[in-house]
C-alpha cells in the first residue's frame, strides 16, 4: 500500500511538473492574429509599413495615414479603390461611429521604396465631435494585381482624447 501511494504521489508530481513548465501564451505576440489593431499607430506587413497619425490641437484635428513600401524593388504598383485607406472613427465612451466608404473606380498608385505615401482624412466630412475618447482607424486596402484577386488589408488605429 505504501509503495502504491509513493507511485501515485510520483505521478502527480510529474504531471504538475510537466504542465508547470509549459509555455506561457499570454504575450501579445502569441495572442494576436493578422488583423490585430494596435494603438502604437504603426503596423508592418510583409513589404509594407502602415501608420496613422492624429494631431489634435486647439485649432484643428488632423488625421492622416501613410503607407511605405519596404520591399526589394525600387518601386511597386498597388491597385485600390478611390483611395488606399478606409478611415473609421469610433467613440470609446459614447455612441458615435463613422464608417468610411469608397465607391470610386479602381486606381493604381506607384509606391517608391522607403518613401511614405500620405493620405489625409477629411475630418470635415464628419459632424463636430463631442468631447470624449475616440479610436481613429485607417485600413490600407489594396492589391498587388490589377484583378484585385489578392486583396491585402493592413489596419492601424490610434486612440485620442478630444476636448
Amino acid at each position: 500500500m505504501k509503495l502504491m501511494l509513493n507511485y501515485i504521489l510520483l505521478i502527480i508530481i510529474l504531471v504538475f511538473g510537466l504542465f508547470g513548465c509549459g509555455k506561457n501564451n499570454t504575450s501579445e505576440e502569441n495572442v494576436r492574429d493578422d488583423s490585430f489593431i494596435n494603438n502604437d499607430s504603426q503596423q508592418i506587413n510583409d513589404d509594407f509599413k502602415v501608420s496613422i497619425n492624429v494631431e489634435n490641437s486647439e485649432k484643428a484635428l488632423n488625421v492622416y495615414a501613410t503607407i511605405t513600401y519596404t520591399g526589394e524593388e525600387a518601386e511597386k504598383d498597388i491597385y485600390h479603390s478611390g483611395r488606399i485607406f478606409f478611415f473609421n472613427v469610433y467613440q470609446q465612451d459614447g455612441g458615435f461611429d463613422y464608417i468610411g466608404d469608397m465607391d470610386e473606380p479602381q486606381l493604381t498608385t506607384t509606391l517608391f521604396k522607403n518613401e511614405p505615401h500620405i493620405e489625409i482624412f477629411n475630418v470635415l466630412d464628419m459632424p463636430n465631435l463631442n468631447p470624449g475618447t475616440y479610436k481613429f482607424e485607417a485600413i490600407a486596402s489594396f492589391s498587388l494585381s490589377s484583378e484585385l484577386a489578392s486583396n491585402i488589408e493592413i489596419p492601424v488605429s490610434k486612440i485620442e482624447e478630444i476636448d
